[in-house]
């Protein structure tokens, strides 16, 4: 594996100073200040209330093909700053708007998406006892998720006593959701932005208005983050921290779980929670291609016997045949399930 460090998320609260120079820029905000290459910056998500933003600025990142989220508290739709398309010989947007349109495709996308989602929410509740391969539409699928969804979001709330739900915004266990989801959110954009899809056309997500195919992407991993905010939640919320202060932690805690090393079987590597952010996208794009025959979803799982996978993609990270791979392998799966399947182990 390449011992390059992978490029940084910037989580930016309450932004009082952006200072160009030459290669490299500066951030000034609530809590401290940082100065980074624009080379090293893979995504930026600024929170709360900012100064005005500069064109220069905004050219940089454009230069750099860096993706802004601005989000604030209570914030229904968060402001998405992306990169313009550009030239590209595979078309991949061409196809990914035509698979789109076959609804026979669209449905195989959804239906393992779901799955996806149901697993990284299984540390809460079990998965649907509907295979949603018996389900032979869009509307039926999504009712399965929504109803999967109730279950799952009062025994979330239930469990934290927060005598509430996901749709009100008048709780702490929300508002920390949103940003999680906004921040994750900006990452997955950056790497369809680099991959020169469409983020507006998504096949879970029917709206158009806002980058559903980032949400439709986040899904397959959303249980695993949300998880993040209720454990931080439950552990900070009665020491009266503030807002501002539980959510600096949970940030703090989901960019430490981006570096959680997880065994991945579809193409038996061991590789980090961000680079399955990535590994969606990639999936994806190996489904447009034709270089796989199905959308495989690249998931935590544990170590099997069996022909290999043909995936058609390999994600970032230790590959099958290093020195003792598959004891690590082993210990690495089953270190990640205890915390996020325990009932599976």
């Amino acid at each position: 594996m390449s011992k390059k460090p992978h490029k940084l998320f910037l989580w930016l609260p309450y932004i009082s100073d952006i200072t160009l120079k030459g290669k490299s820029v500066r951030f000034v905000f609530k809590g401290g200040k940082i100065k980074v290459n624009w080379n090293r910056i893979h995504s930026i998500m600024l929170y709360g209330n900012i100064i005005p933003l500069e064109q220069e600025f905004l050219e940089k990142c454009a230069f750099y093909k860096i993706p802004i989220v601005i989000h604030r508290r209570n914030m229904v739709r968060a402001v998405w700053i992306g990169n313009n398309y550009t030239s590209n010989r595979e078309d991949l947007l061409t196809k990914q708007i035509l698979v789109r349109e076959d609804y026979r495709k669209r449905l195989h996308i959804v239906r393992r998406l779901l799955l996806a989602k149901f697993k990284s929410m299984a540390w809460l509740i079990a998965p649907p006892t509907t295979s949603v391969f018996k389900l032979k539409s869009l509307e039926e699928l999504r009712n399965l998720e929504a109803n999967h969804a109730q279950v799952y979001w009062n025994n979330y709330y239930k469990a934290l006593n927060i005598n509430s739900n996901r749709r009100h915004k008048d709780n702490i266990a929300t508002t920390l959701l949103d940003a999680t989801s906004k921040f994750v959110s900006s990452i997955i954009l950056r790497w369809v932005h680099f991959h020169h899809l469409s983020p507006y056309h998504g096949f879970l997500h029917e709206s158009t208005e806002y980058p559903s195919l980032v949400y439709d992407f986040f899904e397959p991993l959303r249980g695993y983050f949300d998880k993040v905010v209720f454990d931080t939640v439950r552990e900070f919320k009665s020491k009266n921290l503030g807002y501002d202060g539980i959510l600096s932690i949970t940030i703090d805690k989901v960019k430490k779980f981006f570096d959680k090393k997880t065994y991945v079987h579809t193409t038996r590597q061991i590789v980090s929670i961000h680079e399955l952010l990535h590994g969606v996208v990639l999936a994806f794009r190996a489904y447009l291609q034709r270089d796989a025959y199905r959308f495989i979803v690249p998931l935590p799982s544990k170590p099997k016997s069996g022909r290999p996978i043909k995936a058609g993609f390999v994600l970032y990270g230790h590959k099958a045949g290093m020195l003792d791979f598959w004891g690590q392998a082993k210990y690495i799966s089953k270190e990640f399930h205890e915390v996020y399947h325990p009932k599976a182990t």
